[in-house]
């Protein structure tokens, strides 16, 4: 079952070449503080990806709340699943172990559509599409 959700943003960023990319994605998120979401699910969706983790991609900042008439669809996939806490410094930690999974032939990642999904409790799912 897929799962839609109402955009609240987007960037085009680099991981690695891009100089602004940790204020852009502050900056993203910020646009969450201009909805009434507090207490529901938030999703940072990574996207339209050129190549590898090492390429540009589209991070887009989602609800499922009906804040825009944009919708994006998460579609049903298989996801390998790695759990965190919302900051920067574990999200950040996991997104590291994944790379370092990919580059060790340990994680076959399809670069179709990934996604975090924000829990109100401040957990956070991070959902790689596998191949």
């Amino acid at each position: 079952m897929s799962n839609e959700v109402y955009l609240i943003g987007e960037i085009r960023t680099n991981n690695f070449s891009d100089k602004d990319l940790f204020e852009k994605i502050r900056s993203l998120w910020g646009k969450t503080n201009d909805y009434p979401i507090d207490n529901d699910m938030k999703y940072g969706i990574y996207h339209q990806y050129v190549s590898n983790y090492r390429g540009d991609y589209t991070l887009s900042i989602a609800t499922e709340t009906p804040v825009s008439n944009e919708k994006l669809i998460i579609p049903d996939h298989e996801y390998e699943v790695f759990e965190c806490l919302q900051d920067e410094h574990s999200i950040g930690e996991t997104w590291k172990k994944i790379w370092r999974l990919e580059d060790g032939k340990k994680l076959n990642r399809d670069y179709s559509l990934d996604f975090e999904k924000y829990y109100p409790d401040g957990k956070v799912e991070i959902h790689i599409a596998i191949k």
